[in-house]
Parts: structure tokens; C-alpha cells; sequence
């Protein structure tokens, strides 16, 4: 493996398992764990222009990819946890 695959499964491997393991405590964890997974998304992504600015461009396209990929995973996995609590009431 090379070194770019490698940082691409930690810094997005990473924060999906924890996020991932939020949701499995179910009712109303689903619901931080999509806005921490907005936030370090949204980190990654500033971080990673801003670093493609200063020219470290290596670490700047991994943490754009691992953005996009955290926001793909991420948001239809809570999404399709969220959609079968249709029925479900939080008290």
C-alpha cells in the first residue's frame, strides 16, 4: 500500500468507526453523531484548502478526499439509521 492509500484510511477510517459505533447506541446518539461527522468534515475540508494553499499539497488532497468520502459514508449510513426511526418517539 502505498503512502497516500494509507493516510486515506486513517484520517477517514478513523473518525467513520467512531461515528459508525455512535450510531449503534441509537435514538437520539444518531442524531450528534450526524453533526459531529458535519463538523469534522467541514474541518477536514477547510484544513485541507488551506493546506493545498500553502502549498503542502499531498495532505491537502487527502483530507479534501477523505472529507468527501466521510460526508459520502457517513450521512447515507446515519440517514438510512434515521429514516427506519420513523416510528420511534424520543421522550
Amino acid at each position: 500500500m502505498n503512502k497516500t492509500f494509507k493516510e486515506v484510511l486513517l484520517f477517514s477510517g478513523v473518525p467513520l468507526g467512531i461515528l459508525l459505533m455512535i450510531c449503534l447506541a441509537g435514538g437520539e446518539a444518531i442524531i450528534g453523531a450526524g453533526i459531529l461527522m458535519l463538523l469534522v468534515a467541514g474541518a477536514y475540508f477547510i484544513i485541507g484548502l488551506v493546506m493545498l494553499i500553502a502549498s503542502n499539497t499531498h495532505m491537502g488532497k487527502v483530507l479534501l478526499l477523505c472529507s468527501g468520502i466521510i460526508l459520502l459514508v457517513g450521512f447515507s449510513t446515519c440517514g438510512l439509521i434515521m429514516s427506519g426511526m420513523s416510528g420511534m418517539r424520543f421522550n
